[in-house]
């Protein structure tokens, strides 16, 4: 397989549903020398650093959604856009409409930094990347994927009680969907040496993985085109 160009970086998307490990599987492609892009955490920054998001931020879900010193109060603002009614799922729609178009141009603003720094593959996690319509703006979609009890006992660890992992999950498409649909699949059941033994060997592998956009899509493509992607499925 072919290495990509300088210009042209392979685009790896890295999901899964909450409690797949993920975030470590992230961690550890960091670790491997993978430039890693983290859709979740860019979008945290820009509530509390971006005075406009703020301002409309308050407005929308009330001022005590951010502590005295800034800092969002992550679980205050999960309580009122996860769950089972009509309004969490408008609250969390606004939400999106608010940051997600911010975090995609930080995002392409990043891709084009690391390509031209000689970045030839970059890995964005992101917790929706085929809720919002982005997978084609990738060359492969890696989905980290895990048993359900196995997720569950992992979530109750962080402190989720049952009610929470149920809403955060009903806000997902499903784990059986992301794993039909991903290009890659990576499955983590076992222990963390486990999993770091199985993402030494994934490394190997999207190392010698070569851009596909052009052959899917007969184009070259640009790292706006994560924008315009999902720009154009929130049209519809």
């Amino acid at each position: 397989m072919g290495r990509a160009s300088m210009s042209q970086p392979v685009l790896i998307a890295l999901t899964g549903a909450p409690g797949s490990g993920k975030t470590t599987v992230a961690q550890l492609l960091a670790r491997e020398g993978f430039p890693v892009l983290d859709a979740d955490r860019i979008a945290r920054e820009l509530m509390e650093t971006d005075t406009e998001v703020r301002h409309s931020l308050q407005e929308l879900f009330g001022a005590d959604i951010f502590a005295p010193d800034g800092r969002l109060r992550a679980e205050t603002l999960a309580e009122r856009i996860f769950g089972p009614e009509p309004h969490h799922r408008q609250a969390r729609q606004r939400l999106e409409e608010l940051v997600h178009p911010r975090v995609l141009d930080f995002l392409a603003e990043r891709i084009q930094e690391l390509a031209a720094a000689g970045a030839t593959h970059i890995v964005v996690e992101a917790a929706l990347i085929y809720e919002t319509g982005l997978e084609d703006a990738f060359d492969y979609v890696l989905v980290v994927d895990a048993e359900e009890s196995l997720r569950y006992a992992r979530l109750q660890q962080r402190g989720w009680t049952p009610v929470q992992i149920r809403a955060r999950e009903a806000a997902q498409l499903s784990p059986r969907f992301k794993r039909e649909h991903a290009d890659i699949v990576l499955t983590n059941n076992g222990s963390l040496e486990e999993l770091q033994s199985s993402v030494a060997v994934l490394a190997a592998m999207l190392r010698s993985l070569p851009s596909r956009i052009a052959e899917v899509h007969g184009r070259e493509r640009s790292s706006s085109d994560m924008v315009s992607q999902s720009r154009k499925e929130n049209a519809t």
